[in-house]
């Protein structure tokens, strides 16, 4: 199966209201709809049996030396 990407929004509120105008479907973190589904105004459909990637970041200030403790915690969020 392959999904056709139509539209990319680089913010969840934008995607709520483009959902909500029924210009699509979208996979969200499940903690962002919360008021939505209880106003009913999005409804909800649990993904279960499949593993979600979601690509992450950790960032620092590039001219900040990093902080006792940021090498160990990168390494954990690595593993």
């Amino acid at each position: 199966m392959e999904v056709e990407t139509v539209m990319e929004f680089d913010n969840i509120e934008t995607v709520k209201r483009a959902v909500e105008i029924e210009a699509g479907i979208s996979i969200v973190p499940q903690g962002t709809i919360t008021q939505e589904v209880a106003k009913q105004t999005l409804a909800e459909v649990k993904i279960e049996g499949h593993e979600l990637y979601r690509p992450l970041a950790a960032i620092y200030k590039k001219k900040q030396s990093p902080l006792a403790g940021h090498e160990q915690f990168l390494a954990m969020l690595k593993t």
